[in-house]
């Protein structure tokens, strides 16, 4: 019997660590960089302040735990971890419920409501972290042998359990009810069972009445479950359905067994578990992965790493287009480089009026690139206020660093204050303390690159909303504004504008500038099939390999497969214009 006992619990911990390996592995290789993303939604501060207001509403020491453990996600396997361990801590404290229930049920079926998390992973940790203390909470009820003494913790638990971790008083009540109908004696299990369930669902009743002013929505479940704004996910119904449905089954089970040998049932608990397993690693993709990816590569700066795994893999979507763009500006490839990724035209550039999280971040990230910094503060500041904790702490940097360009060093104070609460950003902030002083500030290179562009005249048009004309107007008050320029270039050369684009052009010609390759190239086929004028041709100084190389794709378009002229001249405007579909204005 000993040996048998052996035998289950070896298997029983062996199932349990390679569902967490698993859940570490599923989360690296397809949701690492969305939770990456989300930790900046997060923002866990030291002070004692912070403490006060987390402990002075419902589920706020819930909220305060998940987001201390957020300081580990800036890393994506960081991220993996937490998550990991999160979803290893919540099975293995349902399963220790289940076994303090005397109920004889395997690992693999404690394991399915917390593979939910797997097929439709949330974008808070809070509910695994709820979870995990009410189980915990559960657990220690069972601990209790004496009957009244466990009566009186039970009330308390539920009690703590609301006002620090809510919404974990509703599953704990559904526990202690099914430990007590299961294992107490008497009739006084059914009035503990029905008087924890009734003080669970009225707590919440009496305190919004007496200590809190909240909806009723938050009084039950926290505004940390979900964004306040946002109808309650349905992961939320399906997700306690399934404690309870695995509840039943181990209960309705009891000493019946599917397969008389243990190593039967062992071996089919390992194969239900890896044929899971492998249906989400192959089938639950995150699709926004590759823009998530090139979100966190720019938020630490790398803008190469984004071009290089663009090249490798191309792009797959909009937002991570936008992030190409972007990255291609910051290395000074934006001209050189633009035609060898698929365009999409004025959406690939910047966001059309942008809502969504990312879309912010993205309109911000390139506001602040072609130098329209007023456009920076109002798409950062709006990203914090409509982010559910109205924190978001990588627009507030780059608050900070508006708030510098512009002069406004109390407002970058207030930001920097914040910021060095916590312990992630807190270098960060301490460094741009210095700037401050305006002396100072205004001696710092990237302060007065920035200040070199600031617009000079009123700019009516929104960045995002009448893109290219908001450029305009940037370069016109800052010719040199080469990251305005090219952009609004880039525009034009999708849209096949070549009369607009070559009033630039003259312009550039008339201050002495130089064109690069992709400008001599829409040159060239300007004056070879808009305007033939070889004297003012030669005025431009076109690059003799480039007119070369234009003349041999003349000769070569009518008789040559377009297969073949895409591998010659597929990097090239002229290829572009002839064959491929301009965008929508």
């Amino acid at each position: 019997m000993r040996k048998n006992n052996g035998f289950v619990l070896n298997h029983t911990i062996g199932i349990w660590f390679l569902f967490v390996m698993g859940s570490f592995l599923f989360i690296a290789l397809n949701y690492r960089y969305y939770y990456c993303f989300l930790e900046q939604y997060m923002m866990f501060q030291t002070t004692s302040g912070y403490l006060h207001a987390r402990l002075t509403e419902p589920g706020g020491m819930n909220e305060y735990v998940a987001e201390f453990l957020t300081l580990y996600m800036g890393n994506p396997y960081g991220a993996a971890s937490v998550v990991a361990l999160l979803l290893g801590g919540v099975s293995a404290g349902f399963y220790a419920f289940l076994k303090a229930c005397r109920l004889r049920v395997p690992m693999v079926l404690a394991l399915i409501p917390v593979y939910l998390f797997w097929l439709s992973p949330q974008e808070s940790i809070a509910p695994l972290t709820m979870m995990c203390l009410a189980f915990s909470f559960a657990w220690l009820y069972t601990r209790i042998r004496q009957a009244w003494p466990r009566y009186g913790v039970g009330i308390v638990l539920l009690s703590l359990s609301y006002f620090l971790f809510a919404p974990a008083n509703l599953p704990l009540a559904l526990a202690i009810a099914s430990y007590e109908l299961r294992l107490g004696k008497g009739n006084a299990r059914w009035i503990v069972a029905a008087l924890s369930v009734a003080w669970a669902l009225l707590l919440p009743l009496i305190a919004m009445r007496t200590l809190y002013v909240l909806p009723m929505r938050e009084a039950y479940l926290s505004k940390y479950m979900c964004h306040p704004e946002y109808p309650v996910p349905s992961f939320f119904g399906w997700w306690g359905g399934l404690f309870v449905m695995v509840a039943l089954i181990s209960l309705y089970m009891g000493e019946r067994r599917v397969f008389r040998k243990e190593w039967l049932r062992t071996a089919c608990s390992y194969a239900l578990l890896l044929v899971a397993m492998g249906y989400a690693f192959l089938y639950r993709k995150d699709p926004m992965e590759q823009a998530y990816r090139y979100d966190f590569y720019a938020r630490d700066g790398k803008w190469e790493a984004i071009v290089e795994h663009a090249r490798e893999h191309q792009v797959r979507d909009k937002d991570a287009l936008i992030y190409l763009n972007l990255a291609l500006s910051h290395t000074d490839r934006f001209t050189s480089d633009l035609l060898r990724f698929q365009q999409i035209g004025e959406e690939g550039f910047v966001p059309h009026d942008p809502r969504s999280r990312l879309g912010l971040i993205e309109a911000s990230e390139m506001a602040w690139q072609v130098g329209q910094v007023n456009a920076v503060q109002r798409f950062a500041f709006v990203g914090v206020l409509s982010s559910q904790r109205c924190v978001q702490p990588r627009l507030m940097k780059r608050l900070v660093e508006t708030y510098l360009v512009t002069g406004e060093y109390r407002a970058a104070e207030k930001y920097i204050k914040i910021l060095e609460a916590n312990p992630r950003y807190r270098e960060w902030a301490s460094a741009q303390r210095p700037l401050l002083d305006s002396a100072t500030c205004a001696a710092t290179d990237w302060v007065k690159a920035k200040r070199a562009t600031l617009p000079l005249t009123d700019n009516p048009f929104d960045l995002t909303l009448t893109f290219p004309n908001a450029l305009a107007y940037l370069i016109d008050d800052h010719p040199d504004n080469r990251a305005a320029f090219d952009y609004a270039m880039g525009y034009l050369l999708l849209q096949k504008d070549l009369m607009t684009f070559m009033h630039y052009m003259e312009l550039t010609r008339d201050r002495g500038g130089t064109f690069p390759k992709l400008y001599q190239e829409a040159i060239c086929l300007f004056f070879s099939a808009v305007r033939p004028d070889p004297e003012e041709y030669r005025t431009y100084g076109i690059d003799p390999a480039v007119h070369e190389r234009f003349l041999r794709f003349l000769k070569a378009a009518g008789s040559m497969p377009q297969a073949i002229l895409k591998e010659q001249y597929g990097d090239t405007y002229y290829y572009y214009a002839q064959f491929m579909q301009g965008t929508k204005r």
